[in-house]
């Protein structure tokens, strides 16, 4: 069994990986579809990709060198269906009259691939039925439509990535995986209360209600990352035109601080003021920020306070390395003083998270200063 210890360990990190960079897409999609995580959703979208990752990988891993394939003896495909009876026959001596042959049959590789086999594609049938709502014929359907995909990975040497076959391609792997994909349909019903409900989960009636720390802190994550992303294409095209349009060399690091905070002020200053207190990833994320007396909209001068402090908290190192780096020796006397206000206000601000996530009340520091909430919208 140690043969299936590669494949499996490795589908597992691999969707896990896959399962960390959609996380957040998912997470976005959930909140604007249903206004709420769907846990249960959520694991059964996750556990079908382990699923299928680590099925596929047990088909082709471990991968052997492509020298060592290539002096392998090129492997002959079985076209030949329900070969694999034969097979069992021939090497078990298997009688259905005489039971003492079926003990020593059933521990036989003849048997135990097959079963293999079977049992691969069972967990798909399952998710068909139980979750995807497809019928009987389609989920036999698209069992087989899988498991051809398999061999003719196997079949093509992983689609020429090795200049032959490396592991056997058999149209009965195709004939016992369509069956386990459909015996995986049939058994569905008999092992459904173990399974997750994701009928329960319906979405959420939620408008007007101050929206979750969660949602509120990935739309703040959302933020960031579009403005890094712009950031960093701002710098750069400033950078190739300065270097090789103009011919311009050197440090460019005040000019860079310069396009950093540029870059800060449009997207949590400007855009917010011209979209009514939302920030780019307030709006993706379907939340609206409001006076917390009433959902009027926040005055101005409230939204530039509001924003300036969420980026002192967040941001204040970006202030401190500016000034670190500064030759100004005025400005370098003040950055111990930025570094420790920032530190504390950061202090003040995680003591006011846990106090909203405790009392299940909206006490963080920057809307507590400008008197505003961040309520969910449609």
């Amino acid at each position: 069994m140690k043969v299936y210890e590669t494949p499996i360990i490795s589908g597992i990190l691999i969707s896990l990986i896959i399962i960390y960079l959609i996380l957040v897409p998912v997470m976005i999609y959930q909140y604007r579809k249903y206004n709420g995580i769907m846990v249960r959703r959520s694991v059964v979208l996750f556990s079908f990709i382990i699923y299928m990752i680590t099925a596929w990988f047990m088909t082709i891993l471990p991968l052997p060198d492509i020298e060592e394939v290539t002096k392998m003896p090129t492997i002959v495909p079985n076209f030949k269906p329900f070969l694999f009876v034969e097979t069992f026959l021939e090497r078990t001596n298997f009688s259905l009259t005489n039971t003492s042959t079926w003990l020593a049959s059933l521990k036989s590789s003849s048997f135990y691939t097959v079963a293999f086999n079977v049992l691969l594609t069972v967990p798909f049938g399952i998710y068909l039925r139980k979750y995807f709502k497809v019928s009987f014929c389609k989920t036999l359907l698209f069992g087989c439509l899988l498991s051809c995909f398999y061999e003719i990975t196997q079949y093509t040497g992983l689609y020429g990535i090795y200049p032959k076959a490396y592991r056997y391609a058999d149209i009965d792997d195709v004939i016992v995986n369509t069956f386990g994909a459909g015996l995986g349909y049939l058994v569905t019903p008999i092992i459904e209360k173990l399974l997750p409900n994701t009928d329960k989960e319906q979405k959420r009636i939620c408008e007007g209600k101050r929206a979750g720390v969660i949602r509120r802190g990935l739309s703040l994550f959302v933020d960031f990352i579009i403005t890094g992303i712009v950031y960093f294409g701002v710098v750069l095209t400033t950078y190739l035109f300065l270097r090789y349009i103009l011919g311009i060399k050197g440090n460019i690091f005040a000019l860079d601080y310069t396009m950093n905070m540029a870059v800060y002020i449009f997207f949590f200053i400007i855009v917010p003021i011209t979209h009514q207190g939302n920030t780019l990833g307030m709006k993706i994320l379907k939340i609206q920020l409001v006076n917390s007396n009433s959902n009027d909209k926040v005055k101005n001068i409230r939204i530039i306070i509001r924003n300036l402090t969420l980026l002192f908290v967040f941001r204040y190192d970006e202030i401190f390395k500016f000034l670190e780096n500064t030759k100004n020796d005025k400005l370098i006397i003040i950055k111990d003083v930025v570094n420790m206000l920032g530190s504390m206000v950061f202090l003040i601000f995680v003591v006011s998270l846990l106090l909203t996530l405790i009392r299940k009340k909206d006490f963080i520091l920057y809307d507590k200063i400008t008197s505003t909430k961040v309520i969910i919208s449609e």
